[in-house]
């Protein structure tokens, strides 16, 4: 390139037209000036498109290879923004300044069925929920780098963003137990929240004239508020051998207002100094300040008055909680041509104070903790083409102040919850060991890779179901939970010619022991995964791609202290890929093939299903212009359906997803560089 001025102008428009009432359309354009650049952004769509240069042209059809296509709901969007960058000095450079604004609205639908194991009874849950989320946010950000000298750099980046939401929510459930109907419930919410975000962040790093040592510090600050007003219409029955206990109906009809006030301060910084060549030893200290003031208050509706105007004392409460965290830290490093080693250790001071009223109760905790942490591991190179790798770390976790708080919170009309002062800081400790080798002039690796937690103290729930199935949660700690996880993969690749075939079998397996309390017994359960596959990609030249796997998902749990001993289920999931290339590549035809099956579901979920995509684009014009034709879900059989099976329930949920449509889009890159198309 000449020293002359460089003018870059590079505009890509893509247009879609509308095809069974979804869209997509985005536009892209920058320019450059030297050190300058500005761009500018804008997309709209109905298809849960996240990427503004979504612009796949033939196969990447499936629903993992699109962004946004395996979310729940379906989702409108519009984005527009603008940013600007450039070198305002010889010290100064302006790596950001920039604003966007997105619109979207977010409808959600769900059918869930959940088995509750018991040590007498199970109970089972249908419940159903409808949504509605529309949301209006802007952001602004920048980023400013500054380089006093060779050896120092600055940066500051303060960034602020407000939204705007309103949300509708209607919901139902209906709970059995042993086939008898407990309790039902409906519930009608409207809501409208804002909220502010100002985070201004300080970096300063320094390097010296030693190799090696270096001196880094951050400031970091975040100050949000958020506000919520909600109306909230339910009426929750209770049952006794068939017949509602009138005594036991709660109805609500009331306004809701909430404040949420966070300021979060923290500070870091550390300096490193090497030993030698090999050794590096390091010191840190970081200083967090936290400060979270919720207020609640709910009014029930006033029939006399037609206002929302009688105080809820049950339901309204306020809390201040303040955190302040001290933590050194030192860090040694030993780095040789075969082993590379490193252990870290800190210790957290932390002094808790909360501050609540709960139902005209006032509540005042303050804690002080002195809690150690570490982490180590060591990386051996035992040939030029392996190596094995070990890690191993331990942490302790502080209790929630609202797991705490001896309150009552009567919030949910089946959910009933009280804080415990007795609970003890959980310790967890995590070690794992990866093993690889790879093989380049023969195309082959292979990895293995171990891993096993320990948890003790954990906080659990303890809780109680009474006879028409509402539920009763407190907390206490519980040890001896545990998991071990053993993943490995193989990959070889054979080329000759234009062909390139890769195959890569792989398998996981998970066990997990789980111990807890359920009305008020302890129970335990033991859970299974085991998960093998494979991928196979066969590759020619611009001619065409196909890429088959299958993967099977076996779980199995047995229970202890249940009324069920067992239960297991099967998820196997056959893909299949396929791009043909046509007319020196300007031509594509891509496919997409699923099958997905499930061995054990409840009744009125589907257990199996295909989900198929095709395209056909064609470009043109030295390939500046992409005309192309998709039919997402051909067969109108996409479905969003899970099984989750764990040491206390077993839940199998639907979700609303997207389904078939078909559409047309025309990209265009019109690039200049210099004056001159590229």
């Amino acid at each position: 390139m000449t020293k002359r001025k460089i003018k870059d102008f590079f505009p890509e428009l893509r247009q879609v037209t509308v095809s069974d009432k979804r869209y997509d359309g985005s536009g892209f354009l920058s320019y450059f000036r030297d050190k300058r650049k500005i761009s500018l952004l804008a997309s709209s769509n109905n298809i849960n498109s996240q990427d503004v240069a979504n612009d796949d042209t033939g196969g990447k059809n499936s629903r993992n290879s699109q962004a946004g296509n395996t979310m729940k709901g379906i989702q409108k969007s519009t984005t527009i923004g603008i940013n600007y960058s450039d070198k305002l000095s010889k010290e100064v450079e302006l790596d950001a300044l920039g604003i966007t604004r997105t619109n979207s609205n977010l409808e959600t639908a769900s059918k869930v069925s959940k088995t509750t194991f018991l040590p007498n009874s199970n109970l089972k849950t249908d419940s159903e929920n409808q949504a509605e989320n529309e949301t209006e946010q802007y952001n602004f950000n920048s980023s400013l780098k500054i380089k006093p000298d060779t050896l120092s750099t600055i940066y500051f980046s303060p960034s602020f963003s407000h939204s705007k939401t309103t949300n509708f929510r209607n919901a139902k459930s209906t709970t059995f137990g042993n086939d008898e109907l407990l309790n039902k419930s409906e519930s009608v919410t409207n809501s409208t929240s804002e909220s502010n975000t100002f985070s201004p962040n300080l970096h300063y790093s320094r390097k010296f004239k030693k190799k090696g040592r270096t001196f880094y510090t951050s400031l970091n600050t975040s100050i949000s508020e958020n506000k919520n007003s909600s109306l909230v219409n339910s009426q929750t029955l209770f049952f006794e051998d068939g017949n509602e206990v009138v005594a036991k109906r709660d109805l609500r009809n009331q306004l809701n207002q909430s404040k949420k006030q966070n300021n979060n301060y923290s500070f870091n910084a550390k300096y490193s100094e090497p030993i030698s060549d090999s050794l590096n030893v390091s010191f840190g200290l970081n200083y967090d300040s936290k400060n979270s003031i919720n207020e609640r208050i709910v009014n029930d509706f006033d029939q006399i008055t037609g206002q929302y105007s009688q105080y809820n004392l049950a339901l309204s409460n306020s809390s201040d909680e303040k955190t302040n965290q001290l933590t050194p830290q030192i860090t040694i490093e030993l780095n040789k041509q075969k082993l590379n080693m490193w252990a870290s250790a800190n210790v957290d001071f932390t002094d808790l104070k909360y501050s609540s009223i709960f139902n005209g109760e006032h509540y005042e905790l303050q804690r002080n903790f002195t809690l150690p942490d570490y982490n180590a591991g060591l990386q051996y190179r035992i040939s030029q083409n392996s190596r094995l790798s070990i890690y191993n770390s331990a942490s302790f976790t502080i209790p929630s102040a609202a797991n705490l708080i001896p309150y009552t919170d009567e919030s949910n009309p089946l959910v009933t919850y009280q804080g415990n002062p007795d609970l003890k800081n959980a310790w967890s400790n995590r070690t794992s060991l990866y093993f690889n080798n790879f093989n380049v002039p023969k195309n082959i690796s292979y990895h293995i890779n171990i891993g096993f937690t320990y948890n003790n103290n954990d906080t659990t729930n303890f809780s109680y179901y009474d006879d028409s199935g509402k539920q009763f949660v407190t907390y206490t700690n519980i040890s001896g939970n545990k998991s071990v996880n053993i993943g490995g993969g193989f990959s070889k690749t054979f080329k000759w010619g234009d062909n390139r075939l890769a195959i890569n079998p792989k398998s996981t397996f998970n066990y997990r022991y789980n111990r807890g309390f359920i009305n008020g017994q302890e129970f335990t359960g033991n859970s299974y995964t085991f998960a093998p596959g494979i991928n196979v990609s066969y590759d020619k030249k611009d001619k065409i791609i196909i890429k088959p796997s299958y993967n099977v998902n076996y779980s199995f749990s047995n229970y202890k202290n249940y009324t069920i001993e067992s239960i297991k289920n099967t998820f196997q999931t056959f893909r299949l890929e396929l791009t043909n290339y046509f007319l020196k590549t300007n031509l594509v035809l891509g496919n997409d093939f699923e099958y997905n099956t499930s061995s054990n579901i409840a009744a009125g979920f589907k257990r199996d299903f295909y989900f198929w995509n095709t395209s056909i684009g064609y470009s043109f014009y030295n390939k500046q212009f992409t005309a192309k034709v998709k039919v997402y879900d051909v067969l109108n059989q996409n479905q969003s359906v899970k099984r989750t099976i764990s040491a206390s329930y077993v839940e199998d949920r639907e979700d609303l997803i997207l389904k078939r449509y078909v559409m047309f889009s025309l990209t265009m890159k019109l690039n200049k560089f210099a004056g001159k198309k590229m």
